[in-house]
């Protein structure tokens, strides 16, 4: 699979008591990785010993360091430079409340040149691949339809195409036709009613039938199956041309961290599409084995990190309690 992450970025992630509003506080432990939702579903892919291809705009300051995090990981990289710095994500983990706060960069902007050449950059590297993941913010400067122009390349080569973005780029994308949106909620709703979706807060009213709402109207507007997350409540998946919105459970753990939780969904959701083409796609099994990786994702404090066998417990769980699973009206219908 080829995985289209252009705001790549380093995750600076701080370890500290308590969070303390206008207070000056020290963090206990710093740790710096390799960052972005792309990179997260890369490390899932290489757990479970698969091989996926990342191709992301580089800023030239902190190149190093971001290039030689990733080797280190053993990621597969196609560079695209792009001048500025490497954008910054902060992660703050607070020990007392058990809390995650995190405070993305935007990135630095890139000219049409930079970004004519990455959108070449993937389509050199799709022939042959079966799979086009879209994932993550688009840099300051990036065509609004940035991620559509991915997906209609991915279609002209044959491939598959899944995007999980932020609410404007996902909602721009819409109409090129992805064959999987997998926004969570909050980012549905958002692209859906054409805000920014600059601060997402959870949501805890109705939640079957507002996601079931929502995955309704992403293939309305036009994509081809829609799988909208609520983190440990469930996943409401909706397909073009249906009525039907089936609302499939997950199974309750002990969250350590629910970071790149999404970001393991798709993981686990390309890993199982890997396994079924070419041929008709069953989104039912592959968002079951995409519902299962999240969960064992977020019994870990790094992003995509998942084991294995713990995905294959989880996902017997899951499955055992399908006859549970129902379809969900929406309060719009």
């Amino acid at each position: 699979m080829l995985i289209a992450t252009p705001n790549l970025c380093l995750d600076r992630t701080q370890f500290l008591t308590r969070i303390v509003p206008g207070a000056v506080m020290r963090a206990a432990h710093v740790e710096v990785t390799a960052g972005g939702k792309g990179v997260n579903i890369a490390r899932v892919v290489r757990a479970f010993g698969g091989k996926a291809v990342l191709a992301g705009l580089v800023g030239q300051e902190d190149r190093e360091r971001l290039v030689g995090l990733l080797a280190e990981e053993g990621a597969d990289l196609r560079e695209v430079s792009a001048p500025g710095p490497v954008r910054m994500a902060i992660v703050m983990i607070e020990q007392e409340p058990g809390r995650v706060t995190i405070v993305n960069e935007p990135g630095s902007p890139v000219a049409p040149e930079v970004w004519q050449r990455y959108a070449d950059e993937i389509d050199r590297n799709l022939p042959g691949q079966d799979l086009l993941i879209c994932s993550g913010s688009l840099p300051p400067g990036a065509p609004p339809d940035a991620y559509g122009q991915l997906v209609e390349a991915a279609h002209r080569a044959g491939a598959l195409a899944l995007v999980d973005t932020a609410p404007a780029a996902l909602r721009a994308a819409l109409a090129s036709g992805p064959d999987l949106v997998a926004p969570n909620l909050q980012e549905a709703e958002s692209a859906l009613a054409g805000t920014s979706g600059a601060v997402l807060a959870d949501a805890d009213e109705d939640i079957p039938e507002r996601a079931a709402d929502a995955a309704r109207a992403l293939c309305a507007e036009g994509a081809r199956a829609a799988a909208v997350t609520v983190g440990g409540d469930g996943i409401a998946l909706a397909r073009q041309g249906s009525a039907a919105v089936q609302w499939i459970r997950t199974v309750p753990v002990d969250v350590v961290s629910a970071v790149g939780a999404g970001d393991s969904f798709l993981a686990g959701v390309a890993l199982s599409l890997q396994g079924q083409l070419p041929g008709p796609v069953d989104w039912r099994s592959a968002v079951l084995r995409g519902a299962a990786t999240a969960t064992a994702s977020c019994e870990n404090l790094r992003a995509g990190g998942v084991d294995p066998a713990r995905v294959e417990t989880l996902l017997a769980r899951i499955e055992a309690t399908a006859g549970q699973d129902r379809s969900v009206t929406g309060g719009g219908s």
